[in-house]
């Protein structure tokens, strides 16, 4: 008898209990809000870094065309001021100077064959273009006995949070900017109108 009425206590008292949890909903907030906040922060951050990099990439693209504007304004293009030129450039990717972007600027001159090879390239924190070497650019500006500017940049964006998924920085650019120079002069074999490079023989005369 005495066991029975223990046993009728003891779930009396837990069916107390579970009514006491049912009815206090103190701390339900705290553990919801803990289970949501890693959510709320990967989208927090996604935003801004998607953000982030999408200025970077118009940053990009106007240092692109910078370098190719600056450098087809020229007539003769001087050891300094083709340093100048890539300084004056680099300003445009403020505030993003975390990193270096790469720049690379190429004189190419098209023969009379239509074949495009640069006649001199340079280069800060990237890679450039032997005299003579053949590019690819497009068929509308492969004009014969003409010259061209071709501009390229590139940054490397490194993500706070992101670089868990990527492994690493993302490079943002790349892509060719293209200009005919504007204040150009005839040289070369075949007197073709280009940008003279200090110390440089104009092209055609590859070699």
């Amino acid at each position: 008898m005495t066991r029975a009425c223990d046993n009728l206590l003891n779930r009396a008292g837990l069916r107390r209990l579970a009514r006491l949890f049912r009815r206090d909903a103190r701390g339900v907030a705290a553990v919801e809000f803990a289970m949501i906040l890693p959510a709320m922060l990967a989208i927090y951050f996604g935003i801004v870094e998607t953000g982030q990099g999408v200025m970077i990439d118009r940053k990009v693209t106007q240092l692109t065309r910078s370098l190719a504007d600056l450098t087809a304004q020229s007539t003769t293009i001087s050891n300094t001021e083709m340093s100048n030129i890539f300084d004056a450039a680099q300003t445009v990717m403020m505030p993003y100077t975390s990193a270096n972007p790469k720049m690379s600027v190429h004189h190419i001159v098209i023969d009379s064959a239509g074949v495009a090879k640069v006649c001199w390239s340079e280069e800060r924190n990237s890679t450039k273009y032997a005299r003579g070497t053949t590019v690819t650019i497009p068929a509308d500006l492969r004009l014969p006995n003409t010259s061209i500017v071709m501009a390229q940049a590139s940054y490397d964006f490194t993500p706070v949070v992101g670089w868990i998924i990527t492994g690493g920085a993302l490079t943002i650019g790349g892509d060719p900017i293209y200009m005919r120079p504007r204040l150009g002069k005839a040289g070369g074999t075949a007197s073709i109108e280009q940008i003279e490079r200090s110390g440089v023989s104009m092209c055609p005369g590859f070699s």
